[in-house]
């Protein structure tokens, strides 16, 4: 047996309890895990039957940072149900543990800046191919993963970044991260209308990463200038639906403003891997930063009920 955290019911918070131990099946490793992060994805499939998992009980958490048994660290993913992330010992894909080779990076650190991180590289450079010197608009720049992807697309080289985000206070600190534009969420449609308006006729977007949906999508893309013939491309990625899961969308919003709209596709594994040592060489070096703790894998449960916004709370067993 070992200590895990274990989910019992969906929409619920995973449990600290005992849980039968795994063995390694084919083109699977033993890891011991180091650390865990509680991201978006692992509350989604802990809260929707119809996400991932089917059946309860099983361990929460998709992604960590663990030890193998020579001693070398790694980061793992994608496990079989009914095992995840947050417990002592988990069964990974040999083929997706990536070797962290880097050992000013620590394991808490590691796991927290994973998932954001490859993901704003993903997003950027395999989905929306950003070219250097395109601007960027990124939805939900004050979450976790929206501040690291305007990071990230100025380490790309991107012109302008607008980040645009609900946390007023925390579109402050988003300057000091390379934005050069901030929008207020919150203010009204008009007025964020205005602004949405200003920044794609004056300043011009090529790109947009959206973690947010809803009210905010409605708003950005009704605000854009319609044209007859659509002269210019605005690569739209979908990532997220933290503002709302659906939105009415006029047909013209495509038609007329040259937006392409998607989720881009998965890139390969290989450059998943490439992408993160990227993410751990950044943040090694300073140029990439996110606010994270550390919590006991004891403590999962208030953890995991924790409004953890703007940071990125990381299990340690």
């Amino acid at each position: 047996m070992m200590r895990a955290g274990v989910l019992h019911a969906f929409g619920s918070a995973p449990r600290f309890e005992e849980f039968p131990a795994p063995t390694a099946a084919a083109g699977e490793t033993l890891v011991r895990v180091k650390a865990a992060a509680i991201t978006p994805l692992a509350r989604w499939i802990a809260s929707d039957r119809d996400y991932g998992r089917s059946d309860v009980p099983f361990i929460c958490g998709s992604e960590g940072v663990g030890e193998l048994e020579d001693g070398s660290r790694v980061s793992f993913g994608v496990l079989r149900a009914p095992y995840g992330a947050m417990a002592e010992v988990v069964p990974a894909p040999t083929r997706l543990c990536t070797p962290i080779v880097r050992d000013d990076v620590d394991d808490v650190l590691a796991a927290a800046v994973k998932n954001p991180g490859v993901s704003a590289f993903n997003s950027l450079g395999w989905g929306a191919k950003l070219q250097p010197g395109e601007n960027v608009l990124v939805l939900g720049a004050t979450g976790v993963a929206g501040r690291l992807a305007v990071q990230v697309a100025k380490l790309l080289g991107a012109g302008k970044v607008i980040a645009a985000g609900r946390d007023e206070s925390g579109l402050e600190v988003l300057q000091q991260l390379g934005a050069d534009e901030l929008v207020p969420l919150g203010q009204s449609d008009s007025g964020l209308g205005k602004d949405f308006r200003r920044i794609t006729e004056q300043i011009g977007v090529q790109v947009v990463l959206d973690y947010l949906w809803g009210r905010p999508a409605q708003v950005l893309l009704d605000a854009m200038p319609r044209r007859l013939m659509a002269d210019r491309e605005i690569r739209y990625l979908q990532l997220g639906n933290s503002a709302g899961a659906t939105i009415s969308l006029h047909a013209n919003a495509l038609r007329r403003t040259g937006v392409t709209l998607g989720a881009g596709a998965p890139p390969p594994v290989e450059l998943v891997q490439e992408n993160y040592r990227k993410v751990l060489d950044g943040v090694a070096s300073g140029r990439l930063r996110i606010d994270c703790a550390a919590v006991p894998l004891s403590e999962i449960e208030a953890a995991w009920q924790q409004d953890t916004r703007g940071r990125r709370l990381v299990v340690v067993p």
